[in-house]
């Protein structure tokens, strides 16, 4: 593997001559947050979605879940969750 390989596929762009190459196809480091929805616990009363900011959760048969694509792993929804239903995944 040489150096311009190398960069590509830990970094995700490659610097040629001061110019990037932005979203190139990179291997996934997601180094975000992850969270989880207890539906035992859900209640549906909203207070998760009105805090996100990114718009990733949404209400399905009167309980939480998340859009992993959207969400963003701020755990806003985590802080505003009464009956912690909202868990980060280990």
């Amino acid at each position: 593997m040489d150096r311009k390989e190398f960069i590509y596929k830990s970094v995700g762009m490659i610097i040629l001559g001061g110019a990037a190459l932005v979203g190139c196809p990179a291997q996934q480091n997601d180094s975000r947050k992850k969270f989880k929805v207890i539906t035992q616990r859900c209640d549906g009363c909203g207070h998760c979605y009105r805090s996100c900011r990114d718009n990733a959760l949404r209400q399905e048969n009167r309980k939480a879940y998340i859009d992993v694509q959207k969400c963003k792993g701020c755990g806003e929804c985590t802080r505003f969750c009464r009956r912690m239903a909202i868990v980060e995944m280990g």
